[in-house]
């Protein structure tokens, strides 16, 4: 079991290349839009990166503006979900300011809307892929 944790709010752009790349790596679904955002490494995307003992990144939480609607997107290790760290980090970024709670949001995973709820959201929007590939709202 982990005893320590860290979490640190920055722009993408301004996180380790190495950091970066093991969140691509090991954090992301393969062929992901966050992963090649994480590769390419420029955007000013407001994220919070959950680190372990080792340093290592073992989550992450991130923010954009799409389709006019704020967003909330991350990954967490599968062997350290259900421990709120996703939570720690959508109240960071709230925190911040890189995050407004009174606005519509929109998540891409039924996991998200649960965690979108849990933080006090209002309107959680949940969009998935239709059999074509385009992101469709669904039922929340």
């Amino acid at each position: 079991m982990l005893e320590r944790m860290i979490w640190e709010v920055l722009p993408l752009h301004e996180l380790d290349d190495d950091l970066a790349e093991h969140c691509a790596a090991h954090l992301c679904r393969a062929g992901s839009e966050m992963q090649r955002e994480f590769r390419v490494g420029r955007s000013r995307t407001p994220l919070c990166v959950t680190y372990g003992e080792d340093a290592d990144p073992v989550g992450w939480v991130a923010t954009h503006v799409w389709r006019g609607v704020q967003t909330v997107e991350g990954f967490v290790h599968p062997l350290l979900r259900r421990r709120g760290l996703a939570r720690i980090s959508v109240l960071s970024l709230l925190s911040c300011g890189h995050l407004e709670i009174r606005k519509p949001v929109a998540v891409f995973s039924p996991a998200c809307v649960e965690l979108a709820y849990q933080c006090r959201f209002d309107d959680v929007r949940l969009f998935q892929r239709d059999t074509v590939g385009d992101w469709k709202e669904t039922r929340a």
